[in-house]
This record gives C-alpha cells, structure tokens and sequence, in this order.
C-alpha cells in the first residue's frame, strides 16, 4: 500500500470516530433542538421610535380562553335520528331472523289494530276473541276442506305443504300486533295451531303447528295492508282533484264489447270502481289487484253474502258448502292504457261474457261511481 493511500485511510477513520461529537452532540452542529423551548424567555414587546409611522399587527392564531366550566361527568351519546320512510317505500315488508318471522309496519300499533280488523271482515275470517289493549285477534277454527270457498281459504290452502293433509283438520290463527324496535314502527306475529275436527285441544302452542300457513298469512296481510294504504291514498287523491264519475265514460271497442274508460291512473280507478261495487250491491268473491281483477259472483248480492257470513251462519254452517259455478262468476277487468283506464267484464282473460250482462254490469258501476 502506498504511504499516501495508508495515510488517507487513518484519517478518514479518525475522523469518523471523533467527528460523530462535533456533528451531533449537544453542542455539533445538528444537535437536538427538541428541548429549546424549555429554554425560551419572553421579550418585550418591540417598540417603534417615535416618528415613525406603524401599523399595529395583531396574534395570527389568538388562542380563545375557556368558557365552559370543567365537569367530570360522562359525555351521554345523542341517539341517532329514526330512519325516514319515502314514499316510495312500502309500509308493510315481510322480515325474518332465523326461524321467527314478522310483518314490519311502518305505523304504530293503535293504528294498525283497526286495519287488522278490516283484514278479517274483508276476507270473511271470523274473529272468536280480540283484544285491543294487547293488540290481539284469535280466529274462529277454519276446516278448509269444508269452507273452500272462503277468501282465505284459497289463498292459505295451497302453503299447507307436501305430506300435509287437510281432510279432518281444522286450523286457526292468532295475531298479535306489538310496538316495534322504534317508537313509530309495530310488528305483526303469527301463531298457526291445528287439530282434528271436532277435537278439544285448545292451548296454543309455543311455535307454528305450519310454518308454511304461518308465512303464507303474513305475506296474505302484507299484500292487503299495503294495497289498501295504496287505495287510501288514491281515494284521498280523487277527492281532492275531483269526481271520478265526471271522468267515466261508457263506450265499445272496435269488436262491439262494452268499455268503461276512466280517466285516472289505476291507482285511483282501482280504488273507485271497488267502491262503486260495493254500492252496486255486487258481491266480490276475491280480488288480484297485481292482475287489475274483480271476481264478481252474480248468484248473489253483496248484502246476501255478508247475510251469509253473520253469526248464525258460523253456528251452523258447518254442513258441506254448496259448490260454486264458474258460470256463475265474471271478472271485471282494469286495465292501464297510457294516462287512462278500460274496465271490462269478460269469464275469463281468454274468453268474453254476453254483451248484454257486460253493459249491464258496467252500467251500474259508472251510475254508483262517485
């Protein structure tokens, strides 16, 4: 090795050794400055000689003092705000959480006991035991291959399940309407128990003897519930932009069949032409308002059916139903056609009625609309 080269090597290294101090100790050059405040003292404030003009400069970032007093108390969480419904959604949904199952309603339970009530009438349930302080309905016992012909009893018959029979059994229900989860929402229970016809067994189960009538019930009142808060509304909306009657007009398609066309959205026809029924004194025997269908029975009046369905017919009724006759039933028809409705009177969607009873039929629903 060179002596220049061996020279040059020692001091490097002696530099390193020793240099470390000088850069980075307390007093090198890049010392620590992370305690100087420590150290800081407060100067006067400058002074200006006088004769010299001055502009006064005040703390550009002035801490404000505390005004509020010191506590120990724990800070209390606000809750948060309840959830908003739109219009848009619908009032009553289905929910499940495991193998219990509920209808949410976007009401409070003194105003959903009423409508509950309604949903009973309307399907022709009878009701053997209600309670309005605890929001509770008890049906009657319901043989369903005796009373076929019940609006119930068609819709809930298909659910009973596989390896489930009907012959000799008898079904009832129990709803129970309780306050939901927030202050302004309710929740609807139900309980299914079944026995044999005749049977003495009355306590009430701890769950569903069928599920599957369970769920099939509620969905039942989901469907109801929603489409008569929708009827509501629409015949609040007709009273308020008018007559429904002004806008009605009886007419004949291009093959000769008589048409009721009402100028509304079928929201507002759906409900109009229901209540012109009623007042017609025609008796429904089901309804589809997803298909836009009345099934009207012309064997009898809507006063002999609810004669029909009144506390002695219950007592002694249970005798074998007489069987009804699709000639005996027709179907009024709404159908949305831009901003307007036809309401037709056919047997079936494939098949016409005779023109006479159509218009006749027809007639009376424009001379009872409103």
């Amino acid at each position: 090795m060179k002596p220049v080269t061996g020279a040059l090597a020692v001091l490097i290294m002696g530099s390193s050794l020793s240099g470390c101090g000088y850069m980075f100790g307390d007093d090198g050059y890049f010392r620590d400055r992370g305690g100087d405040y420590q150290l800081a003292t407060v100067e006067p404030r400058m002074e200006v000689p006088s004769g010299v003009q001055s502009k006064p400069l005040g703390d550009m970032l002035p801490v404000p003092g505390v005004t509020a007093p010191a506590t120990a108390d724990k800070f209390v969480v606000p809750r948060p705000q309840p959830m908003t419904v739109s219009a848009d959604d619908a009032g009553f949904s289905l929910q499940q959480s495991g193998s219990r199952r509920w209808l949410l309603a976007a009401s409070s339970p003194t105003e959903l006991y009423g409508r509950v009530s309604r949903f009973f009438d309307d399907y022709q349930v009878p009701v053997a035991d209600e309670s309005s302080s605890l929001g509770e309905f008890e049906t009657e016992w319901l043989a369903f291959d005796l009373q076929p012909s019940n609006p119930l009893v068609r819709r809930l018959a298909p659910s009973v399940g596989e390896g489930r029979r009907l012959e000799g059994r008898e079904q009832r229900f129990r709803v129970r309407i309780e306050p939901g989860v927030q202050g302004a929402n309710s929740e609807i229970h139900v309980l299914h128990m079944s026995r044999s016809q005749g049977g003495t067994q009355s306590e009430w189960p701890d769950n569903s003897d069928n599920s599957n009538l369970e769920r099939a019930l509620l969905a039942e009142m989901e469907t109801y519930l929603n489409q008569s808060e929708a009827a509501t509304a629409a015949s609040l909306a007709v009273a308020m932009q008018g007559s429904v009657a002004d806008t009605a007009e009886l007419s004949e398609d291009g093959a000769g069949n008589p048409v009721l066309t009402i100028q509304r959205d079928f929201n507002r026809a759906w409900a109009a032409v229901g209540s012109a029924i009623g007042r017609a004194d025609l008796a429904v025997a089901d309804m589809n308002r997803s298909s836009g269908v009345y099934y009207v029975n012309l064997d009898q009046s809507a006063s002999e059916q609810a004669d029909d369905a009144g506390f002695f017919s219950r007592l002694f009724g249970r005798g074998e139903p007489e069987p009804e006759s699709d000639a005996d039933r027709v179907q009024v028809r709404l159908t949305q056609i831009g901003d307007q409705v036809q309401v037709t009177v056919e047997r079936s969607i494939d098949s016409a009625t005779d023109l006479g009873l159509a218009r006749d039929l027809l007639t009376r629903i424009r001379d009872n609309l409103s």
